[in-house]
């Protein structure tokens, strides 16, 4: 789920799950930036990638320096595991069943999916976007998403929409491919002004109801009507975020698109009586800044004016059709905090 649904939860990690605009740099499916040329990876040589990555991705939250979070990660998942020290998303158990999805790439960057469930009690889906920079750079995730109490449905969707050919390759999506609902590249833009309602009624129907669509817009409306009786105004405002987008097809000839988001959320006090306690709990917890960015920004008091502000990326996968045949339906938003900050009134 996205900050604002997870300030309505008051926990520490953002988002456990949870017209097209200007295109932003891709991840592309043949050439790279800088030109080089490199053998196709193999599904097997995948598997041995993330079999020696994930355990070190695992103890990260243990092991936490910065240089480690940048040696592991890349891009959205970096810019998250700075802000919570290695603990960005809940804690990985041991993984089982993985499955790899491996477009035909022999340019840098290049990248490939990574499926598992998490084992234990808990059902639970693992997907890791590992990206290569160059021949010779390390992999690291760009992209760790998961998908908690609902079967690990996510693994379930990937296994059953997502084409191979003879040899087990998966085939990647050109990021500004107009034969679907919304090119992969616009993605970021376009759910953004949707989610802000900044976008035209056309755009509106393409997006299905649902927790990240149509239940989100409904409770940010209510969280800012509410707000007020416990001495905050709040706004939530999304913006896309200019990061690589990765895309595979489906058997339906659309695709399934992972891209990011960033989201902002503000806190205004109306007074220097707002409601500001340590560990909100009940009703009140829906509507006043959450526990973690109290704690962060070691706060006791507000004045009249005094603006928190707390942003996020949002790292989401949604399932995209051709023009003119289905939805777009937004299955994952796992958002965490990148930063929060205080803005004091004037005088």
């Amino acid at each position: 789920m996205t900050l604002r649904v997870a300030a309505a939860a008051s926990v520490l990690l953002l988002g456990v799950a949870g017209c097209a605009g200007a295109g932003h740099p891709a991840a592309r499916p043949s050439a790279s930036h800088s030109g080089q040329q490199g053998q196709q990876l193999t599904v097997a040589k995948a598997r041995k990638v993330f079999d020696a990555f994930w355990p070190r991705f695992e103890q990260l939250p243990a092991d936490y320096s910065p240089g480690a979070a940048r040696r592991l990660t890349a891009g959205a998942e970096l810019q998250a595991q700075l802000f919570f020290k290695g603990r960005s998303q809940p804690a990985i158990t041991q993984l089982i069943h993985e499955s790899f999805y491996v477009p035909r790439l022999t340019g840098y960057p290049r990248w490939f999916w990574a499926a598992a469930r998490q084992g234990g009690s808990s059902p639970a889906g693992r997907l890791f976007v590992m990206v290569q920079s160059a021949r010779s750079a390390p992999w690291k995730t760009a992209m760790a998403l998961y998908d908690f109490n609902s079967g690990a449905r996510m693994l379930h969707y990937l296994a059953a929409a997502i084409t191979k050919d003879a040899q087990g390759y998966a085939d990647a999506v050109p990021p500004g491919d107009p034969s679907l609902d919304v090119p992969p590249s616009a993605m970021s833009a376009t759910y953004a002004s949707y989610l802000d309602g900044q976008t035209t009624r056309a755009v509106k129907r393409l997006f299905q109801p649902g927790p990240n669509t149509t239940s989100y817009i409904s409770l940010n409306r209510k969280m800012s009507r509410g707000a007020g009786q416990y001495g905050w105004r709040d706004t939530d405002h999304q913006a896309p975020a200019r990061l690589p987008v990765y895309a595979l097809r489906i058997n339906t000839g659309g695709a399934i698109v992972i891209f990011s988001t960033y989201d902002t959320v503000d806190w205004v006090a109306a007074s220097s009586s707002a409601s500001l306690p340590a560990q909100p709990s009940g009703r009140e917890a829906d509507y006043v800044p959450p526990a973690f960015i109290v704690q962060d920004l070691g706060l006791t008091s507000v004045r009249t004016g005094t603006r928190l502000t707390a942003t996020a990326i949002d790292r989401v996968l949604a399932f995209m059709q051709p023009q003119g045949v289905g939805f777009i339906y937004v299955l994952i938003n796992n958002g965490a905090a990148t930063r929060v900050r205080e803005s004091s009134p004037a005088g």
